[in-house]
This record gives structure tokens, sequence and C-alpha cells, in this order.
């Protein structure tokens, strides 16, 4: 019963001092620091134009959306990406699950940093938004909660799954696109869903930045991608619906992950 109870106790402090020596380790690399950093802080003022224009509310907070994809894609996924392939090529994941940590603290540790600090660029770039963007605040916060931290600790298999094929971080660089530029365009981005067909439309729905904008929208403007407002029991129904489009890509990355990630520097 000792031992059993002792277990977690002991696991909380490892995963927390390989956290905190893979954040020693971010803030040492100012490539990655001003990508996760200074990124977000463009957000609000790239949209700066449209808002002087005339933009409406809901294709300001719609573009927001997509731009809390792009800040979730660079700060959580390529940092994720770039610090997992530099980790295995120099031996230090493989050194680290020889030791007690099993491979979920080993490889999960190494997100907690670029979680963190999407959490932290995300609060400022709402901040920033509401009075430079005129947007109203936010009327459901929980429903935002929910898109954008589901978004977020999806990326990390994503990265995961990615690193498998590459080789060295200059390698990431490229690899990354493919998957980056899908998720850019289920953001909403780069192409004008409205002219598509339907089944592209609905395919592009299933990827997981596509439920990430819904929400971002439902949660701050209270409408769906048709303007329509979401009322009542509707708000968590389709809150329910975005989830579970979010949960089933985590799933299968973890399994995934757990299946098939490469320890070992690729040759």
């Amino acid at each position: 019963m000792t031992t059993v109870a002792a277990t977690p106790a002991r696991r909380a402090p490892r995963v927390l001092g390989l956290a905190r020596a893979e954040l020693t380790l971010l803030l040492r690399n100012r490539m990655q620091l001003v990508t996760a950093l200074l990124m977000p802080l463009a957000v609000p003022f790239l949209y700066l134009p449209l808002a002087r224009q005339g933009g409406t509310p809901e294709t300001l907070a719609a573009g927001l959306g997509t731009m809390f994809v792009i800040a979730l894609l660079f700060i959580v996924y390529y940092n994720l990406l770039s610090a997992y392939v530099a980790r295995r090529q120099d031996l230090v994941l493989k050194r680290l699950r020889t030791g007690e940590s099993s491979d979920a603290a080993v490889l999960g540790a190494t997100a907690v940093p670029a979680l963190l600090i999407a959490t932290a660029m995300i609060l400022v770039m709402s901040a920033l938004s509401i009075p430079l963007l005129e947007l109203p605040l936010p009327q459901n916060p929980l429903v935002l909660v929910v898109g954008l931290g589901l978004g977020a600790v999806v990326m990390v298999p994503l990265a995961l799954m990615t690193a498998n094929i590459t080789r060295t971080v200059e390698a990431a660089q490229v690899t990354c696109l493919p998957l980056m530029a899908v998720l850019v365009i289920g953001a909403g981005a780069a192409l004008p869903l409205e002219i598509m067909p339907d089944w592209f439309v609905r395919l592009i729905g299933l990827v997981p930045s596509a439920p990430i904008t819904e929400l971002v929208r439902l949660g701050w403007l209270g409408i769906d991608a048709d303007g329509a407002a979401v009322t009542g029991a509707e708000v968590w129904t389709f809150v329910a619906r975005q989830s579970a489009i979010l949960l089933g890509w985590l799933v299968l990355g973890i399994w995934f992950v757990a299946q098939h990630f490469r320890w070992e520097p690729r040759g």
C-alpha cells in the first residue's frame, strides 16, 4: 500500500523537474522564444487595418479565431516539434526514458513550458484585441477555454507524430509545412470555404483547427459560422460536437505516439 500510494507523489516532482529544465532550455533558445512571444503579440495589430476600414465584430472575431490557431501552431506545435527532435538527436529522451520517469512523463514534461506560454500569450492576445479591434467582451469565456485548451493539447501529439519523420531540427522547417498548411486551411484562412464544394467543407471541418475556430467564434460572439445565434442548450450541443472532433484527434495522436514514436535518433 505504501509503495502504490507513494508512486504518484514521487512522479510529480520528477515531471516538474523535467518541465523546469525544458523551460530553461527554451528561454536560452532566442529563435524559439521570439517565435513564441512576438508573433502572438503582433496578431491584434495585423487586424487593426481591417477594424479601421469598418470590419464587423463578427468578421474580426472569426479572423481572431484563425490567428489563435496560427499562434498555437507556432507556440506549441512548431516549438515542440523542434524540441522533441533536438532532444532525441542529443539522446536526452533516450537517457530520460531509462530512468524512473515514464514515457508519458518524459514527453509530457517537455510540452509543459510551451503550453504555459501559449496560455499566457492567448490571454495577452485577447486583452489587446478587445480595445484595439473594438471587440465586445466574450459572451461565453468557458467555451473559449474549452476550444483553446483542447486545441493547445492536441498540438502536442501532432508535434510528436511529425517528429517521427523529422531527422534534424533544420528539417523541421520543412516537415512541419504540410500539416501547418492543412490546419491553416481548416481554420478558414488561405481558401474561401464558402465557394468550395460541400464535401470539401465537411471534410475540412474534421481538421483539428476547424473546431478550434468554431468554438472561438461561439465563445466570443455566440454565433456559428453562418452568423446565426446559438443559445440555450444548443450551445452545449455545439460545444460537445466540436469537442468530440478534438478529443478524437487527441486519442488518435496518443495511440500513435504510444505505438510508433521513435526514441532513437534517425540515421
